[in-house]
């Protein structure tokens, strides 16, 4: 491939909405080139990539469905460009969506990655808008020890990132099914470099409204990525206290997130077990996980339940 500006990466697991994503990727003017990793159990996929065939559209299907962790791996080694942008295949960009964010790369320079606000549409038609209170350009660091908690980055939406960046040796080694991959991406960015932020929404993303199911090895997963990211970020930018504490709040909401979702569930003995689990990675964000779940009264009996755990020390 080209050595160009951009390349959109999509890992395309079969949605109802993969042709849109795809055709709004191909009218993407600074794309050098797109790149599908089908991941889907049926043909679709492939009929409708032979549909829009060109040179710039490559395609491949691994001998079997890669998580999505492994799928954005694989992604990466077919890219060559100096931007990419990871896709859903439930996300549908705007015109001049890769177009505006390289743009604002080259005004402010020094930029390691780019996000916007973006619309979600649910499964009942109804559009929520999401967007953050800050300025165009952001700094790195100080935006990542400042108010990066605020503004949580769960999945690759908006994020046009410099390939470099998830081409570390560190990146590349993360646990495979981790749920803050896209975190440690922008993490990483933050540490290299400066941000570039735009309210405008660039991007709608159509949610499945498939039930989330608790994984306890994927949430121990996402806290060893925290951590080895969290250790780079410290010996990257000497800022020991500050990386420190960042450890600790990221860790903290990580832990009461996961709970909440095992505790909603009912899942009782997981919870025990995911408390014991994170205990052993570390006790000041399990302390201050349980110090604010016993607060929520709504929630208290089954915090307790999960609690029982430490009565057998």
């Amino acid at each position: 491939m080209e050595n160009t500006k951009a390349d959109i990466l999509i890992s395309a697991y079969g949605s109802a909405h993969f042709e849109q994503c795809l055709k709004s990727a191909l009218n993407q003017r600074m794309a050098s080139s797109v790149v599908v990793c089908d991941n889907s159990g049926s043909t679709a996929v492939h009929e409708i990539v032979l549909k829009y065939a060109c040179e710039r559209l490559y395609y491949f299907k691994p001998e079997k469905r890669l998580s999505r962790h492994a799928s954005c791996v694989r992604l990466l080694d077919m890219s060559n460009a100096q931007w990419v942008r990871f896709l859903e295949d439930c996300e549908i960009l705007t015109e001049n969506s890769l177009e505006k964010r390289i743009e604002q790369s080259d005004t402010f320079g020094g930029i390691t990655m780019t996000f916007s606000s973006f619309v979600t549409i649910t499964p009942d038609g109804k559009k929520e808008r999401t967007s953050y209170n800050m300025p165009e350009y952001i700094k790195g660091t100080d935006y990542l020890f400042n108010v990066f908690t605020e503004v949580p980055f769960r999945r690759f939406t908006n994020i046009l990132i410099r390939r470099d960046v998830v081409m570390s040796a560190l990146f590349q080694g993360l646990p495979e099914k981790p749920d803050c991959f896209a975190s440690a991406a922008v993490i990483l960015a933050m540490t290299e470099g400066n941000l570039v932020y735009t309210a405008e929404s660039l991007v709608q993303r159509y949610e499945t409204g498939e039930e989330e199911i608790p994984d306890i090895d994927a949430m121990l997963d996402e806290t060893d990525c925290v951590i080895d990211v969290m250790n780079y970020v410290e010996s990257a930018t000497g800022e020991k206290k500050r990386a420190e504490k960042l450890r600790k709040e990221l860790l903290s909401r990580m832990f009461r997130r996961n709970m909440l979702l095992l505790l909603e569930k009912r899942q009782y003995a997981d919870a025990q077990e995911y408390i014991s689990e994170s205990w052993q990675n570390d006790q000041a964000s399990v302390t201050s996980g349980l110090f604010h779940l016993s607060i929520l009264t709504n929630i208290f009996s089954a915090t307790m339940k999960s609690l029982r755990i430490f009565r057998k020390d």
